[in-house]
């Protein structure tokens, strides 16, 4: 059985993974564990918020943790290299913002994360969603239909200046901002509560992330790519 963790830093990271993990591989052949970090920097501890569920046709097993902060993704994934290869798993992913460094600064910022991993026998990379992971979300305009009817992309170019259809949504300064004025304007909300956040990656046209956005936002190509690698049987 093929073994994949990805280390993520929040909650909206943590739902949408789980999801498109599931609409990509399946969900009888893939197993997914979600640990999550609790406590403050001096005493963290992890808990478990579900366990994998094996079947005889499970063929992937992937490990979901949440460090709860953009500054620990890539410190827990240091730190647990050591116990993930020894484990059996095949590679290592981190996934986090840009945001609230400048996108000025992004080259600079990957550059100093891909050196304090780990060199060893497995990969482990590090994807930074730009500016954040909601980016991907705007670019993704099918599901602000489903949320409201109303919101079309000329709508929402109308109200706020942008059309998530046809603009590049990796240059918008703060995508989370975007969501939450978007939604408001029909009467919904976007302060990333665990429902909220389920409400989005149900909606979400995973089909259309998959095989068409990958071609226009890099940062998601980036991210799906190491998925594929592993979901290679």
């Amino acid at each position: 059985m093929k073994k994949l963790a990805i280390f993520v830093e929040g909650q909206t990271e943590q739902i949408f993974v789980e999801k498109l993990l599931k609409e990509i591989a399946g969900r009888n052949k893939i197993a997914i564990e979600v640990i999550a970090v609790n406590g403050n920097q001096s005493q963290r501890y992890t808990i478990v918020i579900k366990n994998a569920v094996m079947t005889s046709e499970t063929k992937f097993y992937v490990l979901v943790y949440n460090s709860f902060s953009d500054n620990s993704v890539v410190s827990d994934m240091r730190d647990r290299y050591g116990t993930l290869t020894s484990s059996g798993y095949e590679r290592i992913i981190g996934l986090r913002d840009v945001y609230p460094i400048a996108i000025s600064e992004k080259s600079k910022l990957i550059t100093g994360l891909r050196y304090s991993l780990p060199q060893g026998v497995i990969p482990i990379d590090i994807v930074l969603a730009v500016m954040e992971i909601e980016s991907w979300f705007l670019a993704e305009y099918n599901h602000f239909i489903k949320i409201d009817t109303s919101l079309t992309p000329d709508k929402i170019q109308e109200y706020f200046g942008f059309n998530p259809k046809s603009d590049d949504m990796e240059a918008r300064p703060k995508p989370s901002d975007d969501m939450k004025q978007i939604y408001n304007l029909v009467g919904k909300g976007y302060n990333k509560s665990e429902n909220q956040l389920n409400r989005l990656a149900s909606n979400l046209d995973y089909e259309f992330l998959y095989i068409q956005l990958t071609n226009s936002v890099p940062s998601l190509r980036e991210f799906v790519g190491y998925l594929d690698l592993f979901l290679i049987p």
